[in-house]
């Protein structure tokens, strides 16, 4: 007789920061403005002129404040500096969006389907792509050179398996990742975003009145139909999409030898494509379908105007009741033309933003479990409820070479921070002492052939009723905290955190800045 024993569940951590302090815990920027308050204390007295410190005194208490002094987690700079970059937005009236009946078509209009989109998706275009005999859509950021495409994902979920299959997945995951920190690797950037929804009900209905034979008792009629009239009270529908990034510029002359131009880099993201299929499956991500055109802007439609999710909803179960019954839909089909993906009217407020009939607040998660966390440390925040919620992470791997010197980097940056305050006869913060531990394990495990990824994530909440937002976005903050995460609102620039946060669209990481 003999008997198992189930191993533990592993832990993961290893999350680092990029912002390193540039002088005794401070940013550089809040270096200089600390700098600054000490000159305009000093320069009175050096020129013998108390009077002046009447200007100067103040001025320097208020530069002190505001490299010191936190507000909801932000220094004095980093609000000035959303205020003054949203005041002059708004001040060109660029804060608001008009889109459709406001802004009517050009005469002439480029090949690709074109979408209207505010803010930072202004430069997306759309392209339609055959592939395997169906139409396939292809995200063309202009600026950017950059081609997305995107999947929608099923996934068996980590949270009643064993620990073991836990880890497997979890592995798989990270093969994904690993199989993309390659010396010049085509794609540039991997978006995973999961999106819970109010369900709707029209696809259950639709099957059940296919389904539903002639001859059915009365009583099982009226039973079926209560259940079904009840089932879309407290249920929700969760979407799953993975957006992959090509960047044209590292692939330019395979894009040529395709043929050149948007059709031939998308034939190249499609080739690259191709080859994930086995990672994927690594990872146990059944791909369920890759988007066309009709349904990526169907995607973005519904995170626009939530009230349109029950008429396209209909429309897709319409087309699939038909297609089950070997007929064509002869009506508009499921999904929606490109021209209409974006919204009529949109318009930023300082803490939230508007488009058509939702209302949105987005958040930035600024800190990730600063100790050992489970693989389901991001279940609170991926839990059914009562509002429409968004949690989207983009991952940029890193090639060998550029991890090296980022890796390097942050190596010098923390010892720098160490020795400073070793010089001055400061005590060294526990929390600076196991960032610079972590570098050097982050530089042992680069070394041994594993890869370095930048990563963040953005949430995002909506309502339909303006008056229910602040709730919602209490049931976030409550389940971030559950989660161990941090979360930082977004002010100033909420149509931002929603692009990132809330559509599947590849759009990438802030460029790192002083």
């Amino acid at each position: 007789m003999s008997s198992t024993m189930s191993r533990p569940a592993r832990t993961y951590a290893g999350w680092q920061q990029e912002k390193v302090a540039f002088l005794f815990g401070l940013s550089t920027r809040r270096a200089l403005l600390l700098a600054a308050a000490v000159l305009a204390i000093i320069v009175p007295i050096a020129m013998v002129r108390v009077a002046a410190g009447i200007v100067f005194w103040p001025t320097a208490v208020v530069l002190a404040a505001m490299a010191l002094v936190r507000v909801a987690g932000r220094t004095g700079d980093e609000w000035l500096a959303g205020l003054v970059s949203y005041g002059l937005i708004a001040l060109r009236g660029q804060h608001k969006y008009a889109g459709g009946p406001f802004t009517p078509p050009d005469a002439a209009q480029d090949e690709a389907p074109r979408m209207e989109l505010p803010g930072i998706l202004a430069p997306l275009r759309l392209l339609s792509v055959p592939a395997a005999g169906r139409d396939l859509a292809v995200v063309h950021h202009y600026y950017d050179r950059s081609y997305t495409a995107v999947a929608r994902v099923r996934f068996p979920g980590i949270g009643l398996t064993d620990s073991a299959r836990r880890d497997q997945r979890v592995a798989g995951w990270g093969a994904l990742l690993a199989s993309l920190c390659t010396e010049g690797g085509p794609l540039a950037r991997v978006q995973a975003l999961q999106r819970l929804v109010p369900e709707s009900g029209v696809a259950l209905r639709s099957w059940h009145e296919d389904h539903l034979t002639a001859n059915a008792p009365e009583l099982a009629r009226q039973v079926t139909a209560e259940l079904l009239a009840s089932s879309t009270v407290t249920t929700s529908r969760r979407e799953a999409y993975l957006a992959f990034t090509m960047d044209a510029r590292r692939v330019h002359s395979q894009i040529k030898a395709a043929g050149g131009g948007d059709m031939g880099a998308a034939r190249v993201l499609i080739r690259h494509l191709s080859a994930l299929s086995q990672v994927l499956g690594g990872a146990e991500l059944e791909v369920e379908d890759w988007l066309g055109t009709r349904d990526l802007a169907e995607v973005i439609r519904a995170a626009y105007d939530p009230d349109s999710q029950v008429p396209l909803a209909a429309r897709r179960a319409a087309a699939a009741s038909a297609a089950a019954r070997g007929m064509q839909d002869t009506a508009l089909g499921s999904g929606t033309v490109p021209a209409l993906a974006g919204p009529v009217y949109a318009e930023v407020k300082p803490g939230c933003y508007l488009h058509d009939g939702g209302v949105s607040a987005s958040y930035w998660v600024q800190d990730w479990p600063r100790s050992q966390a489970w693989c389901t440390a991001l279940a609170p925040l991926l839990a059914d409820g009562s509002h429409r919620r968004s949690f989207g992470m983009i991952f940029e791997p890193l090639a060998p070479r550029a991890a090296e010197r980022q890796v390097m980097r942050e190596r010098t940056a923390r010892h720098v921070a160490v020795r400073m305050r070793q010089r001055t006869g400061q005590i060294i913060p526990e929390h600076e002492r196991a960032a610079a531990e972590l570098a050097l394990a982050q530089d042992a495990e680069r070394a041994a052939g594993h890869g370095l990824v930048r990563f963040t994530a953005y949430a995002s909440v909506t309502v339909t009723d303006p008056a229910t937002l602040a709730d919602a976005c209490a049931a976030l903050e409550a389940d971030a905290a559950a989660a161990r995460v941090e979360l930082r609102r977004m002010w100033f620039a909420q149509d931002s955190g929603f692009a990132l946060g809330a559509l599947p669209l590849g759009l990438g990481l802030p460029r790192r800045r002083w």
